[in-house]
C-alpha cells in the first residue's frame, strides 16, 4: 500500500461522529477525524459543519479536528427554547469534555468566533489558539437590526423564503461567489430552505439580536490569535475584525481575497492555509505532521 492510501486508511479507522447533549443548546452533532493536537471548529448562523469544505479532511491529516453542527443546525438537534452564546460556551465546553479534550485550538466562522472569544475569556485553561473568522466582538449595528429583526420575522412565519434568501446572498457571499461560484451560493440556498423555522429564529435571538459589546473584555483574552477576515465581508467588515486584533495582545490579521462572510467556504484553501501557518506557531504543542 502507498503512502497516501495508507494515510487515508488510517484517517477512516480514526473518524467518528457523536451527538452531546447539552444543558441549553440541545443534542448537537459532532464530527470527529485524524489524530493529533485538536482543533474544534464552529460555524456561521444558517450554516452546518459543512461550510468548512475541505478544511476538515485537511487539517485533519495532522490534527485531530472537532467539526460541531450549532444548535439547531445541521444534524443537531431543533431547538425550542431560547438561549445565549453563554449557554453556546457551555455547550462547546460538554463537547470538549464528551471527546476528552482539555485544551484545544478553536477556530470559529462568526456564530464560532463569538463563541470561541467568550470561551477563552471564561475557560482560558481550555484554549490554547484561537482562529476568529468573520467575527464581530462589538454589539450588532443599531441601523441593522430593523433589517434582522424583519427578516426573522418572515422567517418565523413564511419560513425560508426565495425573497429572503435572495436577501441572505450578499449578506453571506462576495460579488465573486454570487457571480463565478454559484453551487456553494446555491448549496447554501438549499439548506436555509430545509431548516427548522423556530431553531432559526433562537439562533438569530442569541447571535444576532442579544449579542452584547464583549470588546471592553478583549484584553483579558491571553491566548494566541489569528483574526481572518473576507475581503468583501458586509456583514461583519474588516473593522470589526481590526477591533478584535486592537483588542487581543499579539493578534494578526489575515485578509482572504474574493470572499465575504463565508470566507472559509468560499475560499477554503486561502482559509486554511492561514490556519495552517497559525497552527504552526504553535509547534511546541506536538502536532502531528506527516509526510
Amino acid at each position: 500500500m502507498d503512502r497516501s492510501r495508507s494515510s487515508r486508511a488510517r484517517l477512516r479507522l480514526s473518524s467518528r461522529s457523536m451527538l452531546v447533549e447539552t444543558r441549553r443548546c440541545g443534542r448537537l452533532y459532532v464530527d470527529v477525524r485524524g489524530e493529533g493536537s485538536p482543533i474544534v471548529l464552529w460555524p456561521s448562523v444558517l450554516c452546518s459543519g459543512a461550510m468548512w469544505s475541505s478544511i476538515p479532511e485537511e487539517l485533519s491529516r495532522a490534527h485531530r479536528v472537532i467539526n460541531i453542527d450549532g444548535p439547531g443546525h445541521g444534524r443537531s438537534a431543533r431547538v425550542r427554547e431560547p438561549y445565549t452564546l453563554d449557554d453556546n460556551v457551555d455547550a462547546a465546553l460538554a463537547v470538549l469534555d464528551a471527546c476528552g479534550v482539555r485544551r484545544a485550538v478553536w477556530c470559529g466562522l462568526s456564530w464560532g468566533a463569538m463563541v470561541g472569544m467568550r470561551l477563552a475569556l471564561r475557560a482560558p485553561e481550555r484554549i490554547s489558539g484561537l482562529v476568529l473568522i468573520d467575527g464581530n466582538a462589538d454589539r450588532e449595528v443599531p441601523e441593522k437590526l430593523p433589517a434582522y429583526r424583519a427578516m426573522a420575522m418572515i422567517s418565523r412565519v413564511l419560513g425560508p423564503i426565495p425573497p429572503l434568501l435572495d436577501r441572505l446572498e450578499p449578506i453571506y457571499f462576495s460579488p465573486y461567489s454570487l457571480r463565478a461560484n454559484r453551487p456553494i451560493v446555491d448549496a447554501f440556498r438549499r439548506g436555509v430552505a430545509s431548516m427548522d423555522r423556530e431553531s432559526i429564529r433562537r439562533a438569530v435571538d442569541a447571535v444576532i439580536l442579544g449579542r452584547e459589546d464583549l470588546r471592553p473584555q478583549l484584553p483579558r483574552i491571553e491566548a494566541p490569535t489569528l483574526v481572518v477576515v473576507g475581503a468583501d465581508d458586509v456583514a461583519t467588515p474588516r473593522a470589526r475584525s481590526e477591533d478584535i486584533v486592537s483588542g487581543i495582545r499579539g493578534a494578526r490579521l489575515v485578509q482572504i481575497p474574493r470572499a465575504g462572510h463565508l470566507s472559509a467556504w468560499e475560499q477554503p484553501d486561502a482559509v486554511r492555509e492561514a490556519i495552517e501557518g497559525f497552527l504552526a506557531t504553535l509547534a511546541p504543542q506536538g502536532a502531528r505532521r506527516t509526510a
